[in-house]
């Protein structure tokens, strides 16, 4: 796990993912929980994850082209060279959590993440990472097994966190609950397809 510091205008890009909440996507009809663009490990390889091409992708496009500018920057930089979107599958997207007191006692599933073999993209240069952008007042992050020892990976607003993907994470629970707050990611993925990398959801 490696971390870095995007300096990115956090509340500008908050203000805007509340902005388009008629563009959410619900994801489970019993509690809150939202994403701002279409991922592979809740649309599948199926025709609504590629409707994206010509929706979504183009609606975060617009909105948040500031943010994709610096994000591809950035990885350049970590990574030694250039990183592209490839428009026929998911920009990287955002999870979007309002504050609900179920969460104090839920956590995300345990997995690995495998997307890019969803998607026939090969499995070449593979990583993942997470930036948050807006914690709740308990704070948010990871719960990571690492040599066989489960580990709480704590999020800071503001940062990247780079991993592979093959150590088994999950999505932590809340560790308190107040109303009125949000728990939002930007979430990506990297594979070398075609020769090079790219990032997706």
């Amino acid at each position: 796990m490696e971390t870095y510091d995007t300096h990115w205008d956090l509340e500008r890009i908050f203000d805007t993912v509340r902005l388009l909440r008629n563009h959410w996507d619900r994801r489970d009809s019993n509690m809150e929980f939202y994403t701002l663009g279409k991922t592979v490990y809740l649309d599948g390889n199926t025709p609504d994850y590629y409707s994206c091409q010509a929706g979504v992708n183009q609606i975060l496009l617009k909105h948040f082209n500031f943010m994709y500018e610096d994000l591809k920057e950035m990885l350049a930089t970590i990574l030694g060279e250039p990183v592209f979107f490839n428009h026929d599958i998911a920009l990287p997207g955002f999870h979007v959590f309002p504050s609900d007191p179920q969460f104090l006692s839920m956590y995300g599933p345990w997995h690995v993440d495998l997307p890019h073999n969803n998607l026939g993209l090969g499995n070449k240069d593979t990583q993942a990472y997470t930036v948050a952008i807006k914690l709740p007042t308990g704070g948010g992050g990871m719960d990571m097994k690492i040599n066989g020892k489960e580990v709480y990976v704590s999020y800071e607003e503001g940062k990247m966190y780079l991993h592979d993907g093959t150590d088994v994470h999950r999505i932590s629970c809340y560790k308190e609950y107040q109303p009125d707050e949000f728990r939002i990611t930007l979430q990506g993925h990297l594979v070398r397809h075609n020769g090079e990398l790219i990032t997706f959801w």
